[in-house]
């Protein structure tokens, strides 16, 4: 499930870089893609190597699976450019979104249920909270 998740997640931010305009807003989405790729494909990994311990094979067909997503909705989003900003906003707004929900119902919760080093987990929770409350600040 988490795959899925992800996987739609990355087609949509994807597709949201691909059918920007300007290099510039381009390429500021591919550094907040970049940003949180690898905890998202750790998490993932992760996850997998769970459910399947004795298949190594496996996981890293569907890890390479997970990597091709992002540039396939690059693709979708060059091809479905268009002058409309609303397409823009709309992508942009799916690949949040499915992030958001993939971390409340798959990561979050898995974690919390765990016993150990709830404290450290709640802090570091909090900062990333934080952090992210803290772009807000930035010019532009």
């Amino acid at each position: 499930m988490i795959l899925i998740g992800l996987g739609v997640h990355s087609i949509f931010e994807g597709i949201a870089t691909g059918a920007e305009e300007s290099l510039t807003d381009a390429s500021l989405l591919f550094l907040a893609i970049i940003l949180h790729k690898g905890a998202a494909a750790l998490s993932l990994a992760i996850a997998l190597q769970k459910s399947f311990p004795d298949r190594d094979c496996y996981v890293i067909g569907l890890m390479t699976l997970f990597a091709s997503f992002t540039p396939l909705g690059i693709v979708i989003g060059i091809l479905i450019r268009s002058t409309d900003e609303i397409m823009e906003i709309v992508f942009s707004c799916l690949a949040a979104g499915t992030f958001i929900y993939i971390a409340c119902s798959e990561v979050i919760i898995e974690e919390f249920s765990l016993p150990r080093d709830k404290g450290l987990k709640l802090l570091f929770f909090m900062l990333g909270i934080a952090i992210i409350i803290s772009l807000l600040f930035l010019p532009g």
